[in-house]
């Protein structure tokens, strides 16, 4: 089946613990939706910086590799995950099954989506919604064990590729209620 850090020894546990937090960094600072190529340079550097974290010289093999870039795409769907409640709040969508509720969300929908008028704050101010703020803040420096804290080299200035993702997964959130549900 497929490999699991459990199946590992202490040393290699410890080594791919640090490979996966400064992959998923990396991802989420330089190409959250990679191609094969860009998945293998971002390995590379994250296998390096753990040599240089750890002092453990493992050597790089399949199952492994497959291990720390399985955990990519864990990143779009907790962003997407956190995001969607934000999203029904913020924006004023309501769960409901009636005609005119429905109707009510989907213009809503359409009109955000808009000239990515989410993305605006009263129409003003391209990037100023205060629901970017805050989903950056709950995504990636909620805590120390974030990876905007854990890894500010890859967040300080913030990366352009980290704001490309979230205002895709707010206009990704926002299409799910185009049908009004």
């Amino acid at each position: 089946g497929c490999p699991h850090a459990k199946d590992y020894d202490d040393v290699t546990q410890e080594f791919m613990t640090a490979t996966v937090a400064e992959y998923h960094a990396c991802l989420c600072a330089q190409s959250p939706m990679p191609d094969h190529s860009q998945e293998t340079v971002l390995l590379v550097a994250s296998w390096v910086k753990a040599y240089q974290l750890t002092g453990i010289n493992l050597a790089q093999t399949l199952d492994l590799s497959k291990l720390i870039t399985s955990h990519g795409f864990q990143v779009c769907g907790k962003l997407k995950t956190k995001l969607h409640p934000l999203i029904e709040v913020i924006f004023g969508f309501h769960s409901s099954q009636s005609k005119s509720t429905v109707e009510k969300n989907h213009l809503l929908a359409e009109a955000l989506k808009e000239g990515m008028n989410f993305a605006f704050k009263n129409q003003q101010g391209f990037l100023k919604a205060p629901l970017i703020q805050k989903i950056i803040n709950t995504m990636w420096f909620a805590n120390k064990h974030d990876k905007g804290i854990m890894f500010p080299k890859h967040f300080k200035p913030f990366p352009y590729p980290t704001l490309v993702l979230v205002l895709t997964a707010i206009e990704c959130c926002i299409d799910e209620w185009v049908t009004g549900k």
